[in-house]
């Protein structure tokens, strides 16, 4: 089967067709779709055989009644003849019978000593009871009736079903030719054997198409995986039109991928903005350590430089401790405490404590905070989300200024908003001001780590919340959109 061209699958990233790759090729034959294929032509098979054998046993029992039923219906009048008339009754039925039978019928009349009397066979054919076997060539050439019947299979064969029975002092036999019956069961076995075969085969080739498309597939997801082992975290499975398991699976996968290579730009970015960021106080602490012991100062000066390598060192401490913080969140621990929380409720109560902040720091405040919003998650987190988005609004924008926060229905749940007046982000700039120690060049002079942002992403992805990055004409605006709860759940 040839595959289809590969699709989006909805992840972002645009899809990717690639090759092989390294390693054995997958042989269909060890698939699990030629595996079922095979179990399917053992059953047909098995049914196949279940059903002719089934056929072959009726028709050899119904053929083979037929004739018993005629062969009892002779002897039946045989002894009626004898009742009747004596010997020669017997005798003119016995006649009358092979001169008037069909070319398959044979008749036999033997008297006391085992004599032949009348019939259309040879006497040394008499057999007591039933009996069934073929005549063989020499036994056919001496009776005429023999070789007629022989004459009519193409095989020239004679096959001879018949009854003995004793009627007074003679012994009668009256028979059939058995060569349709036995030729019957050949036709039957023949197609018992070739129907059997014909299956098997055509479900083992169909097996073999079948998996063949699969297997091909699966060999070119495993040559990708391992490329994708090998370092390439970018590369994609492939996805098809026909939306089966295996895409459904490739298109989980790739979910998987594109969230491991976000989290390695993510390590490569804190390794490279801790080397960068904390360099410079590290240094500082140094520099100022050193200064201390090559010139000791007075005793007041030291205190002071003491202090102050504390500080420095508190702020590379606390700096530290705001990134475990953020890993905790986005190893997804603090989700065993999700619960339905009053997001009006929570919001209220930070504007509460915000709100005289922004005072004091001479910015107009105003907070807009629609009831009723109920949604799934973490109290202190989501306390810590709002928080921090409102001290970088308050840090960020010049006095005096206007900071505004709304929580406001959305078409999927709600939508927490904070906009403010300032100087904003410039757009190229919005989508690294989440990033780990990220700061504007404008920021650098100001106090801070660069790891509050950080953290509302990490919290709100761990909610499955939506932020977004826009432009407040002046300012910026920042808005989280989270999923609501239904009024059942949070009654």
């Amino acid at each position: 089967m040839r595959d289809e061209a590969p699709i989006d699958d909805g992840d972002g990233l645009p899809p990717k067709r690639l090759g092989g790759g390294e390693g054995g090729a997958l042989a269909p034959f060890r698939t699990s779709h030629f595996r079922v294929a095979a179990a399917y032509t053992l059953l047909f098979v098995v049914g196949a055989v279940l059903i002719l054998g089934t056929t072959f046993v009726i028709a050899s029992a119904e053929i083979r009644g037929v004739s018993e039923r005629e062969i009892r219906h002779d002897i039946a009048a045989f002894h009626s003849a004898f009742a009747g008339g004596g010997a020669a009754e017997l005798r003119h039925a016995v006649h009358e019978h092979s001169e008037g039978a069909p070319g398959d019928s044979f008749f036999l009349l033997l008297d006391a000593d085992g004599a032949f009397v009348d019939g259309n066979i040879p006497a040394s054919l008499f057999r007591d009871g039933w009996f069934e076997g073929r005549m063989d060539e020499a036994t056919v050439r001496r009776s005429q009736e023999l070789m007629d019947a022989a004459a009519t299979n193409s095989d020239g064969e004679v096959r001879l079903f018949s009854f003995g029975d004793a009627i007074g002092p003679f012994r009668v036999l009256a028979g059939r030719n058995s060569h349709i019956l036995h030729e019957t069961r050949e036709i039957i076995l023949a197609c018992l054997v070739y129907g059997a075969g014909a299956i098997a085969l055509l479900a083992i080739g169909m097996g073999y198409l079948v998996a063949r498309g699969p297997a091909r597939r699966v060999e070119i997801v495993a040559g990708i995986t391992r490329r994708i082992v090998a370092g390439r975290f970018d590369l994609r499975l492939p996805v098809t039109r026909r939306r089966d398991e295996i895409d459904h699976l490739s298109a989980d996968i790739n979910r998987m991928l594109a969230r491991i290579e976000t989290l390695m730009d993510s390590l490569r970015q804190v390794s490279n903005d801790i080397a960068h960021d904390l360099r410079t106080p590290l240094a500082r602490l140094r520099q100022r350590l050193d200064t201390m012991l090559r010139r000791p100062p007075e005793p007041e000066a030291f205190a002071a430089s003491i202090e102050a390598a504390i500080a420095e060192a508190d702020g590379i401490i606390e700096t530290f401790h705001a990134l475990l913080r953020i890993a905790q969140v986005e190893a997804g621990a603090r989700r065993a405490r999700f619960r339905t929380l009053d997001l009006s409720a929570l919001v209220a109560k930070v504007c509460e404590v915000y709100g005289d902040v922004a005072d004091e720091a001479g910015h107009g405040w105003t907070a807009t905070i629609a009831p009723g919003a109920f949604v799934e998650g973490d109290g202190d987190l989501l306390t810590q989300l709002l928080a921090n988005l409102v001290e970088n609004a308050i840090a960020h924008v010049p006095a005096p200024g206007r900071i505004a926060v709304a929580l406001e229905p959305d078409a999927a749940g709600w939508r927490l908003v904070v906009a403010d007046d300032g100087p904003g982000v410039p757009e190229a700039e919005r989508e690294r001001i989440f990033r780990r120690l990220y700061r504007l060049d404008r920021s650098r002079s100001t106090p801070g780590t660069g790891l509050g942002l950080a953290m509302v992403a990490a919290i709100a992805d761990l909610h499955e919340a939506c932020i977004e990055v826009g432009d407040n004409a002046p300012g910026l605006r920042l808005n989280v959109r989270f999923a609501a709860v239904q009024p059942a759940l949070a009654a």
